[in-house]
């Protein structure tokens, strides 16, 4: 009976959060109880985005399908793919000015706020025109056709322009996404998700236009593409007219050191994701390769179902980088390792009850989701679910490292890992087949990476309560860290 009055009264103070009118800042108890309402906020439009962005994309594959056919779609898609290859375009300047952003409001210093934000925006821009110039560039020499191989005359016509839109719609958007990371620094991602929902809704909007108006495929890219975009230009003239005229980008504003330190954290940010993108996704690779295509696909099925909760967790967990920015900044030690230990227990104690569930029940979830095609493997179930909660736990831990901006360990510790975890997912692999591969990665990330962070996170704390917060937050450097989402994090 305690313990459910308990998880009441968690449940009421957290539904308490959830009110339009801020605390009173003035006061420690004030402050730390705004940075719980902007994170309830932050996270339920979160929550609000993704579910109507996943319910429109639900319902403009069937209409691009239906109004382009076979080959005009797969040209799109083939098209469409070359954001994986530019995730990386804005060098990682993004996070580094999140966390000068919430460093700033710690200390109350707007100056080091705009300084950071013009000097990336720059930087941005000048990006932004490279891709335009390359595509300009490239238009007329690349045979457009011949590189996506479709044969109709309509595809054949469409295929140069779809990119021209595609690639100068992306580079639009690269200095806009500043906006993004602004607003996540000040803790309001309430704001940036409340936009990106109603992209969602212009972007649908836009496509049932296009197919109506009977447009060709570059028009249908610039409704796809450019609705989200547009979105994110109407939140900008808000954020910069309205909500924080004062961190307008200005020449007179761009530091080169400040330009320069951005970049060369970004660097680092860009390395770290890249490596953790190497190690949590070969796995599936490697089944592919040393068991088979049908042993790959029961693999990824089971990833997905396994992380369903650790991904839903991080939507909180992540909602928290800037508050803690913001925490350190200020020399708030009390706050950072409550929050953290509340908050990774929370997390890490409903994902692993959710894993415990799919450890039991997975071959009905299994047979009931995709059909009796496989029955999964014990020993890949159990290290997926002692995997999912282990990489939950983590990434709690590496939030306030983000926030501190222990980017050069973090870059060293993924590429570590990532060669670790591919070495021993393959040894293992040949060795105990699906469930070795899931375990290497397992044994690999906690000897190569938890062990290391949670190290960190120790001294960490010790330096912000013993008063000396990291340069990062204190006004040494200008930005910082690494990311969906928790760049620099485990996760």
């Amino acid at each position: 009976m305690s313990g459910g009055a308990a998880v009441v009264g968690r449940v009421r103070r957290t539904i308490a959060y959830l009110r339009l009118r801020p605390f009173d800042e003035s006061t420690a108890e004030g402050r730390s109880a705004e940075r719980y309402r902007r994170a309830a906020w932050t996270t339920l439009a979160v929550v609000v985005a993704r579910v109507l962005g996943v319910a429109v994309s639900l319902i403009s594959i069937p209409l691009t399908i239906g109004y382009l056919g076979a080959e005009r779609y797969g040209l799109w898609v083939t098209i469409s793919s070359i954001t994986a290859l530019l995730t990386f375009a804005d060098l990682g300047l993004g996070y580094g000015v999140l966390n000068a952003i919430a460093a700033a409001k710690g200390r109350d210093d707007r100056a080091a706020a705009t300084v950071a934000v013009s000097s990336a925006s720059y930087v941005l821009g000048g990006i932004a025109l490279l891709m335009l110039a390359a595509i300009a560039a490239a238009y007329g020499v690349v045979p457009w056709a011949a590189l996506f191989n479709v044969s109709s005359p309509v595809a054949v016509a469409e295929a140069g322009p779809a990119v021209a839109v595609f690639v100068a719609c992306l580079a639009i958007n690269l200095p806009l996404a500043l906006v993004v990371r602004i607003q996540y620094g000040f803790q309001e991602g309430f704001a940036t998700n409340a936009w990106a929902a109603a992209g969602s809704v212009i972007t649908l909007g836009a496509l049932v236009a296009a197919i109506a108006a009977q447009a060709s495929l570059p028009w249908l890219v610039l409704a796809l593409v450019g609705g989200p975009a547009a979105a994110t230009l109407l939140n900008g003239i808000v954020l910069f007219v309205r909500t924080h005229p004062e961190l307008r980008p200005a020449r007179s504003r761009f530091q080169r050191t400040v330009a320069r330190d951005l970049l060369r954290l970004g660097l680092l940010f860009s390395i770290t994701q890249l490596a953790l993108g190497v190690a949590y996704n070969s796995d599936v690779f490697i089944a592919a390769r040393i068991l088979g295509p049908e042993a790959a696909a029961q693999y990824q099925v089971m990833l997905r179902l396994f992380f369903l909760a650790p991904q839903a967790m991080s939507l909180i967990l992540n909602a928290l980088w800037p508050a803690y920015g913001e925490a350190m900044a200020r020399g708030d030690a009390a706050w950072v390792r409550a929050t953290l230990v509340r908050s990774t227990a929370v997390a890490g104690g409903m994902v692993a009850a959710g894993s415990l569930v799919l450890l039991v029940l997975n071959r009905p979830i299994v047979h009931a989701w995709v059909g009796p095609i496989f029955d999964p493997d014990f020993a890949m179930v159990a290290g997926m679910a002692t995997w999912s909660v282990v990489v939950t736990v983590m990434n709690g831990v590496s939030m306030p490292l983000n926030a501190a901006s222990m980017i050069r360990f973090q870059a060293v510790v993924a590429v570590v890992m990532a060669v670790v975890s591919v070495a021993a997912s393959l040894a293992m692999g040949l060795a105990f087949g699906l469930g070795g591969i899931i375990w290497g990665t397992v044994l690999a990330y906690v000897a190569c990476s938890a062990v290391p962070y949670l190290v960190n996170l120790r001294r960490l704390l010790a330096r912000i309560e013993a008063g000396q917060a990291p340069a990062s937050v204190s006004g040494g450097q200008a930005s910082g860290v690494p990311a969906v989402d928790a760049p620099g994090g485990p996760a």
